[in-house]
């Protein structure tokens, strides 16, 4: 997990290139953009992620400062590589597939996110990170965090802040599922201000209408547009058009 996780560190020319050319496969017929076939175990994992944003929220985080968080973390890492369809798992296994115990209760996570970052956060730069986590758990330091003593006593209840923290969480998880990236490389192209102008977007388009189940793959599609079009001006990559 990065020390600072709005701070982690950037990505390489060329893993931006890669993730450039998957999304302009579409406009570029030089390049062979393989089509993911979509499961209903993929919907399952984004309705899961979408839980876990919600119950962050609901807890009191916001999520300017939980997505950094969260979306850098070895946590996001494990569900990213559990899930991960780059070793072409065929859809016989995919039934088998079963999401970790952890995910059954999203506070769990959220509560080991925190105390992880915490005990980072307060180590020695010459202390070994995976040591010192190791040896605070067998002496069971899992203390409540700082920042959970310092969550308000009553959840938040706001409906709009909730469904925003949902859609965030299901639609992060769908644009992984559909490029097969790691939850940091999506977050370090789709901070949380560019996916909160997205949501405004859509709640005020005709999709808000229809279930995210339906759409998100079309708002995915839209948000890869904005970032080979706009985020990442064209002239820098004009050449690999």
């Amino acid at each position: 997990m990065s020390r600072d996780p709005a701070k982690s560190r950037p990505l390489s020319e060329n893993v931006k290139r890669m993730m450039w050319l998957e999304r302009a496969a579409p406009r570029n017929q030089n390049v062979l953009n393989a089509q993911r076939v979509w499961t209903e175990n993929d919907t399952i994992y984004c309705q899961k992620q979408g839980k876990l944003f919600m119950e962050a929220a609901a807890m009191g985080f916001p999520m300017s400062s939980f997505v950094p968080l969260y979306m850098t973390s070895q946590l996001a890492g494990v569900i990213d590589y559990n899930f991960s369809s780059s070793n072409g798992v065929g859809s016989a296994l995919e039934d088998l597939l079963q999401i970790p115990a952890l995910m059954q209760n999203p506070r769990s996570i959220i509560e080991s996110l925190y105390w992880i970052e915490e005990i980072l956060e307060n180590a020695d730069e010459t202390e070994n990170k995976s040591m010192l986590l190791a040896h605070a758990y067998e002496a069971d330091l899992k203390h409540t965090p700082k920042a959970l003593l310092a969550l308000p006593e009553t959840e938040n209840s706001s409906i709009d802040e909730l469904s925003y923290a949902y859609w965030l969480g299901y639609i992060y998880r769908c644009e992984c599922i559909m490029h097969d990236e790691s939850s940091r490389m999506v977050y370090s192209a789709f901070t949380e201000d560019i996916m909160r102008k997205a949501y405004t977007d859509v709640v005020s388009s005709p999709m808000n209408d229809r279930d995210l189940s339906d759409c998100a793959k079309e708002i995915c599609v839209e948000l890869d547009r904005l970032l080979v079009e706009e985020i990442w001006p064209q002239r820098k990559h004009r050449r690999y058009m």
